[in-house]
């Protein structure tokens, strides 16, 4: 059996904006029996004439050419081999602006006729983007031309006439961006409720980021916006065909969270504004601000920028007058694992299940050497609730006497003894589910008002809830998390935030008054228990707290520990359908959340270890820059090696989460036979990693456009020098180049993940300037993001001429004419090991590598076990004793290298 896998993807738009379109098909044979294929022809209409050619392939001459070095033919199954058909043609050969193509392809000594990879309709589809500089970026002409050529000022039917001004010429330009002010126009699309406000014209993809339901946001991709039908579109990133992407957001600019303002899709690619509670018309205040740029996500952060100054000033930050928030917790949410209770109990947690499982789970850790829970989250279930309607209302703020005898504080008190720093405890924002019992303790104490609950998601029908009163909340959120601070707890999981949009009285702009003043009270009244970086904000992705967050943002200094929000809904263990879904949402989701990153860290929510997906979702959260935490019983902790994807203590914290790469944005990833690609840059280490994710229901064979992504990243000119190495995770291979190729070819199993991380050498010259010395450490390899617990890259670069002073090290004398170099390198503290990538040369036209020896390597903060060079991969591997480096210790790295001329 013969299994074809073509690049660009079939029945995908593609859109192309280097000057070389590569393609490639690999063919994969299921057995040695399997007959070879002989011609291979992309079969396209290019031409731009209507006739369609075909433009022969060419055999790879091997598989270990360069762009197959990280091809790992065991991904292809048992007995499988792979052979790679290429042609990278220039762009300008394409007369076609947009073109089809398919493959056909004929086996080596039959008569067959040509074979075709597709059924009509089901094409590859080719855009190719223009390719320009930045100049004329922050020109007002530049601006409205992308803008006028993107958005067409028609009325839905052409028999309508125009407004009287068009929809370009209004907006105000900046370098930031621009904005427009809405007027409600005369093409009212009354069956919605919405406004028109234009047509899209010139463009070759979008995105919308649209609401799910009132808690989540999700990405829906496409080469038109029916791809967003029916859905309130928060913000919508668009391919324009001029090369650029433009991003586009609707707000209330008096009253932001008062009022949202989405928008929604209507036929022939036309875009529809719609307040609610609806604005009179005397206010006129709806702004959609929009920015410009040659990268999608430089286009959002513009975006987001322009919308900041235009906000209110948020009066959140204001100094507490009546409380000293407290000091910032010692562990961090950030940076180190966690574990949370939901998955494996549900509402049934109780003190003894708790402990139960987070006993087992630390002692075989320790035992097996793997990363244990350093703090705690006691979810849904703890709390004194009465039913109602299936929906269980909150009586007390106690913990539930039965499940936990000892209250809060006994079950913290015995997690401390197993090395758990830190319990948060869930609650909803409102108190919970349904909201406030009234007739139990809590509503003598405090006014309650009965509200309307409309029918949603979580709640399948209408209901009465009764909630604390403006008036109230701040009095019962010092209470409550005064309580909560003498009981040991340190954090809160505040969930259901968005609920307040399900009111009945939605349109009345006292429960967005409500909804605020309830944000007011928890905040503060956290800030001053806990301390910042202490509230996980969860079901929470409104338009609300977007807006809220900018304002934040616009009137205070970073916090000093950062909160953090749920990027998606929830992890879903036992829906298998769900999971590449789930990492798909999540990057996708970042291309936004990320920019509210100076207040956000965002949350890819728990995973369980021991199923078969667990390894991507551990690989996933390890990338994300977010919370790693788990769920589940101690027999399933045990059936997973964490260590070799979090590390041995799960303490690494990459700066920001991934960047999707533009290959990815305008297509649904979990139905297209490609990989799921983002990119995390590291400035300090001149490196990006690269993570890779099939989230297709098939094996993918396919290139990562490594030139592109580095494009892409934040900082390309960091990746400049002469020497570069390539480590990749599932293999722990390394290999050095002096040029990077274009694409390199990977295969992956469905739900199946690889992290290549990129890196430019460092380039020491000797002092007699005869050789040159490339070096770099690419950190802890044996786990995914390895090169993160590199806290300063090699230095101290010295040169001697003298023989190694460490004779029962030395694996080499030194001779006459060779030279040593002592390098430096810090690691983080938990680190097992530490790699180095190594490469002598000459210094001649020819640089002709020069052999090299390893004469001692020793430690500082830790005690070394091994150290190995593999001179074939050029490669130092360094592991430490299995105590490894003291806690809250650095463990810095020295090595000597002698060469030999």
């Amino acid at each position: 059996m013969t299994k074809l896998h073509i690049y660009p993807p079939l029945g995908l738009l593609t859109c192309v904006s280097r000057p070389v379109i590569a393609f490639r098909v690999h063919f994969v044979y299921g057995s040695p029996e399997t007959p070879l294929v002989s011609d291979v022809e992309i079969w396209s209409d290019m031409s731009g004439d209507g006739e369609w050619q075909g433009t022969p392939l060419t055999r790879a001459a091997d598989t270990g050419a360069m762009e197959l070095a990280f091809l790992d033919v065991a991904q292809l199954g048992e007995g499988c081999r792979i052979e790679q058909f290429y042609l990278d043609l220039p762009a300008s050969v394409a007369v076609a602006r947009r073109f089809e193509f398919t493959v056909r392809w004929k086996s080596t000594g039959t008569l067959e006729e040509w074979r075709w990879a597709s059924s009509a309709g089901h094409n590859a589809r080719i855009v190719l983007r223009p390719r320009f500089a930045d100049s004329g970026m922050a020109l007002a002409s530049y601006w409205r031309q992308q803008l006028r050529s993107l958005l067409r000022s028609v009325g839905p039917s052409d028999t309508l006439p125009p407004p009287a001004t068009a929809i370009a010429d209004s907006w105000q330009v900046s370098s930031s961006g621009a904005s427009c002010m809405f007027k409600p126009s005369e093409f009212d699309n009354t069956a919605s409720g919405a406004d028109f406000f234009g047509q899209l014209e010139a463009f070759d993809g979008i995105l919308a980021f649209a609401r799910k339901d009132p808690f989540w946001i999700i990405p829906r991709a496409g080469t038109d916006t029916a791809v967003a039908a029916g859905l309130d579109a928060v913000l919508v990133l668009i391919a324009l065909s001029t090369g650029a992407y433009a991003a586009l957001m609707p707000f209330a600019k008096d009253a932001p969270t008062k009022h949202t303002v989405v928008f929604r899709t209507g036929p022939s690619n036309t875009l529809y504004l719609r307040a609610s509670p609806a604005l009179d018309s005397a206010a006129s205040s709806i702004r959609v601000a929009a920015s410009v740029s040659l990268r999608a996500h430089d286009a959002i952060y513009s975006l987001l920028e322009r919308i900041q100054p235009a906000l209110p000033r948020s009066i959140i930050d204001e100094p507490c007058a009546h409380c000293q928030p407290a000091p910032p917790h010692a562990t961090s949410l950030l940076g180190s694992m966690g574990y949370c209770t939901w998955n494996t109990f549900y509402q049934q947690v109780s003190h003894d299940g708790v402990v139960s499982v987070l006993s087992e789970i630390c002692h075989a850790g320790r035992v097996r050497r793997q990363p244990v829970p350093e703090w705690v989250v006691i979810d849904d279930g703890w709390q004194t609730t009465t039913q109602d309607n299936n929906q269980g209302q909150l009586s007390e703020i106690f913990a539930n006497k039965d499940k936990f005898p000892g209250q809060l504080k006994q079950t913290v008190q015995v997690l401390s003894k197993l090395g758990i720093t830190r319990v948060g405890a869930w609650h909803a924002l409102w108190g919970y589910w349904g909201g406030i019992d009234p007739s139990g303790d809590l509503a003598q104490r405090y006014k309650l008002e009965k509200y309307h609950r409309k029918w949603c998601p979580t709640v399948k029908a209408e209901s009465k809830v009764w909630l604390v009163s403006k008036e109230s909340i701040a009095a019962f959120y010092d209470e409550f998390y005064q309580w909560l601070h003498t009981q040991g707890v340190s954090f809160v999981k505040v969930d259901y935030q968005a609920a307040f949009e399900t009111l009945g009285e939605l349109h009345d702009s006292e429960v967005y008054s409500l909804y605020n003043a309830y944000y007011d009270a928890m905040e503060k009244a956290a800030l001053k228990y806990f301390g910042p970086g202490s509230v996980i904000y969860c079901m929470a992705q409104s338009p609300h707290l977007i807006l809220r967050t900018l304002q934040h943002l616009s009137s205070a200094t970073p916090a000093p520990q950062r909160e953090i929000m749920r990027n998606s809904d929830d992890y879903y263990p036992d829906e298998p359908e769900s999971h590449g879904w789930h990492i798909y949402c999540n990057m996708a989701n970042a291309l936004w959340s990320r920019q509210l990153g100076s207040r956000f860290a965002g949350d890819w929510d728990m995973f369980q270890p021991g199923k078969h997906e667990s390894r991507i979702h551990a690989a996933a959260r390890t990338l994300s820059a977010g919370p790693l935490y788990i769920t589940g019983s101690a027999t399933d902790y045990s059936q997973q090696d964490l260590a070799s994807v979090v590390g041995h203590t799960g303490r690494t914290q990459l700066p920001s989460p991934p960047l999707l790469t533009s290959s990815c944005l305008f297509a649904d990833m979990t139905t297209t036979a490609g990989f799921l690609i983002g990119s995390t840059t590291l400035t300090d280490e001149c490196a990006v990693i690269i993570s890779v994710y099939n989230v297709f229901q098939e094996l993918v064979v396919a290139p990562v456009p490594i030139s592109q992504i580095l494009a892409e990243s934040a900082t390309t000119d960091s990746l400049g020098g002469s020497r570069y190495v390539i480590h990749q995770q599932s293999t722990n291979k390394a290999c050095i180049f002096q040029s990077l190729s274009d694409i390199y070819t990977l295969a992956l199993q469905p739900l199946a993940c690889e992290a290549l991380t990129v890196a430019k050498m460092a380039m020491f010259q000797a002092t007699d300037r005869s050789a040159t010395l490339h070096a770099i450490c690419i950190g802890d390899t044996s786990r995914y993001a390895g090169i993160a617990v590199v806290e300063r890259n090699v230095f101290g670069v010295v040169q001697k001429q003298a023989p190694s002073t460490h004779p029962s090290r030395s694996r080499s004398p030194l001779g006459s004419g060779q030279r040593q170099w002592t390098l430096r390198a810090r690691i983080a503290s938990g680190s097992i090991g530490a790699s180095f990538a190594l490469l002598a040369c000459e210094m001649t036209l020819e640089a002709r590598s020069l052999p090299l020896t390893v004469e001692n390597v020793r430690a500082q903060g830790c005690e070394i076990d091994e150290w190995e060079y593999l001179s074939d991969a050029s490669l130092l591997r360094v592991a430490f004793q299995a105590a490894g480096p003291p806690a809250n210790s650095l463990a810095p790295i020295y090595i000597t290298v002698a060469l030999s001329a």
